[in-house]
């Protein structure tokens, strides 16, 4: 067990610092992995978008082709276009390997920023290009909407070059085989420090999550749909149905990748020293006589401080929060407990599996078949990985609980 310094804060106020048990050592998948399996995901999924609007009725006697897919229909500038979006992160990886395999250490931060804009410039180049030979067939619309995520990243992350090819970055703080760092410490201003750049790194990942999502599923999903030609017709609804899976499917992915059980205890142990403050109606008798609230104190359970005329009370083991801060309630609130996290993207994820078995069960097409089969099977991967981490991190945090609160009744 993780033990934390007691000591009194500089105010002289004393708290007994949380206790963390320590987390289990879970399997992870490496970057390369999980770039790997999102990749074969989506490009999978965009397969199937394309079978249902290019197949053919090949098994009919009379049918004059042998083939499945009428390939002849299907811009092949378009499929390069989107083979490349899907699978850059999957190569930048995989090049960023490659140097880490044949540099040291002394080379390899200036190989790496070198080779990454190299990286970026050639992509650039070869999408550019597949612009152009698509616009020559299509429309200013068409060539617009080939763009808009691209414009879409630009609002959401500026001009960084980063997180265009990682799905996870490191932002500003430290950080260990890509995790961030916590740090046991018995200083509140240490600690409301060490909640920001946890909370700007919790941020900067959920960003990522909804965009990679929504990505994969505009270019995996929509992009085929909206390049059809008008004489061929497809059920709309199934295609519809379709992108949603993939986008809810990714989305799923994409958060068990960015929020590891691990990672979630980091933010958890934070949250249990940061603490939370609920407002009192100051004008009740009944409240003990309050202290005023100091920066530099580390305040006690059920502590009574005055901040700005208002009346706070401590819950949690100790809080060194900011009283009214609305960033560090919802940061308590949301990792004081992660499981409830996990519980509910289980929730979710047995849904989703349990609807496409449904929607399996009375299906009669050869093509929905295939797709649906394909998308089940892929996201029971994530549900046992979810299911996993939920199990784990509610034991976890069950017998921490019943250690805390043994804890607070023998110092109170």
């Amino acid at each position: 067990m993780d033990n934390d310094s007691d000591a009194p804060s500089e105010t002289g106020h004393s708290a007994p610092m949380p206790k963390h048990i320590p987390f289990p050592e879970i399997p992870c998948s490496s970057e390369l992995l999980n770039e790997l399996i999102m990749f074969l995901f989506i490009l999978f999924g965009a397969g199937m978008q394309f079978l249902h609007i290019y197949r053919t009725v090949w098994w009919i006697p009379e049918s004059h082709t042998n083939h499945t897919i009428n390939y002849y229909l299907i811009e092949p500038y378009l499929v390069i276009f989107t083979i490349i979006i899907l699978s850059r992160r999957l190569l930048y990886c995989l090049m960023n390997k490659c140097l880490d395999t044949f540099y040291n250490d002394r080379q390899l931060r200036s190989y790496k920023l070198v080779a990454k804009y190299v990286f970026s410039a050639v992509l650039l180049l070869i999408l550019a290009l597949c612009i152009v030979k698509v616009y020559t067939r299509q429309n200013y619309l068409s060539l617009f909407l080939l763009m808009y995520p691209l414009v879409v990243y630009s609002l959401i992350f500026g001009f960084q070059v980063e997180p265009f090819f990682r799905t996870s970055c490191e932002v500003e703080g430290s950080y260990l085989n890509g995790l961030p760092m916590h740090c046991c410490s018995s200083s509140p201003v240490t600690i409301r420090d060490e909640v920001e750049s946890l909370k700007n790194d919790f941020n900067n990942r959920f960003k990522q999550v909804i965009f990679t999502s929504v990505v994969n599923a505009y270019y995996g999903g929509f992009v085929p749909c909206f390049y059809a030609q008008n004489f061929i017709h497809y059920n709309v609804l199934w295609a519809s149905q379709h992108i949603i899976f993939i986008w809810l499917g990714g989305f799923t992915m994409c958060t068990v990748f960015c929020f590891p059980a691990k990672y979630s205890d980091i933010l958890h142990r934070s949250a249990l020293h940061l603490g939370l403050w609920c407002r009192l109606d100051g004008r009740s008798g009944a409240n003990p006589q309050p202290s005023i609230w100091s920066k530099t104190s580390a305040w006690s359970n059920a502590s009574i401080v005055r901040y700005t005329g208002e009346l706070y009370k401590s819950l949690g083991p100790v809080t060194t929060a900011l009283p009214g801060n609305t960033s560090h309630y919802r940061f308590f609130k949301l990792f004081n407990n992660p499981s409830a996290i996990y519980m509910a993207l289980s929730c979710m994820q047995v849904f989703l599996v349990l609807f496409q078995i449904l929607i399996l069960w009375f299906a009669i097409e050869w093509h929905h078949v295939l797709s649906l089969s394909f998308l089940a099977l892929t996201n029971h991967f994530t549900l046992f990985k979810i299911l996993r981490d939920y199990l784990i991190t509610k034991k976890v945090y069950a017998a921490e609980s019943s250690i805390s609160e043994k804890m607070n009744a023998h110092y109170n």
